[in-house]
């Protein structure tokens, strides 16, 4: 399934069952979360005329005009994955943990946790029949207003979720994967005698 998963930006026009959304969603629930806070959600949009509005507020007439199909509106399900520290904080106040609402987080774990949720959703879509891809929330002002996402969630973005469609492959992948990124015991150390 992990080496099936790629992001995809063009779907066939035909619904996903709600059953397989349902799924999808429950996996990505699944995600671990730091001291089970429980601090990601989503947001599932169906509703046509809302998909629209948010392909409106991310361009995506720019997008098209580069020569890419409308990935975003003709996605037939997209998944709005949030998260909150807040509730991240309130967790680590109880009893059973730090007792501390304002301790430092060297490592904001809200963050970590929405990451696992996505990786859920996108490998879940894989497991369906279903291509999914991802777009960041930084390129979509207004999204918390239109969704009536409250203040204290915040969206990462968001899986859109349909059966694939031919696309045009990403410019980013003739790069290839980086080299060095796998070490032995300490950084530098040889993995199998690859350069990973």
């Amino acid at each position: 399934m992990i080496a099936r998963r790629r992001m995809v930006r063009n779907y066939e026009d035909r619904p996903v069952e709600d059953a397989a959304v349902e799924r999808i969603v429950e996996a990505g629930l699944k995600a671990p979360s730091a001291g089970f806070s429980q601090g990601q959600s989503l947001v599932v949009v169906v509703d046509e005329g809302l998909r629209r509005q948010v392909a409106a507020l991310a361009d995506e007439d720019h997008y098209t005009a580069a020569g890419f199909d409308p990935w975003i509106s003709r996605a037939p399900v997209h998944v709005v994955v949030c998260t909150s520290e807040d509730v991240y904080r309130r967790r680590y106040a109880e009893a059973d943990k730090a007792g501390d609402a304002e301790q430092h987080w060297p490592v904001p774990y809200w963050w970590v946790d929405a990451g696992a949720t996505l990786e859920n959703i996108l490998l879940a879509a894989v497991d369906e029949g279903l291509a999914a891809g991802f777009l960041g929330v930084h390129a979509i002002d207004g999204l918390k207003a239109l969704l009536g996402i409250p203040e204290e969630v915040e969206p990462i973005g968001i899986v859109t979720l349909g059966y694939p469609a031919p696309d045009r492959p990403s410019g980013s992948l003739a790069r290839g994967r980086r080299p060095g990124v796998v070490h032995r015991d300490r950084w530098g150390g040889p993995v199998g005698g690859t350069d990973r």
